[in-house]
């Protein structure tokens, strides 16, 4: 049950508080995990804090945009790079994701 490890995800200031600590007790970068409903907390962090702030777009975002691309319901490859975007306009300075090789070749191939 991730409820007894996670933060409330409605309480936005605990996610503040919680990256605060994690940059006192020595962190020299902080993630947000997952990455596309903290929009928000990614564009926070970055504001108030001075350390590398990444994204974590986890495999169930990557999944989902992937299964509706196959049921014909989006362009997979379009939305992905959008959600990437998303992530890179709200201030993460890296993102980690299971698109990484596809978004790489696809960069190399237009030279995006």
């Amino acid at each position: 049950d991730k409820k007894t490890y996670q933060m409330d995800p409605a309480n936005g200031e605990e996610a503040i508080r919680e990256t605060a600590l994690d940059i006192a007790e020595g962190a020299d970068m902080v993630m947000v995990k997952p990455g596309l409903p903290y929009l928000d907390i990614i564009h926070r962090v970055k504001t108030a804090f001075s350390v590398p702030t990444f994204a974590y777009h986890v495999s169930g975002e990557y999944a989902m945009i992937k299964a509706a691309g196959e049921k014909g319901w989006l362009d997979a490859d379009a939305c992905m790079l959008e959600s990437l975007v998303a992530f890179k306009r709200a201030g993460a300075d890296a993102i980690l994701t299971y698109a990484a090789l596809d978004i790489a070749e696809r960069l190399w191939a237009e030279r995006l």
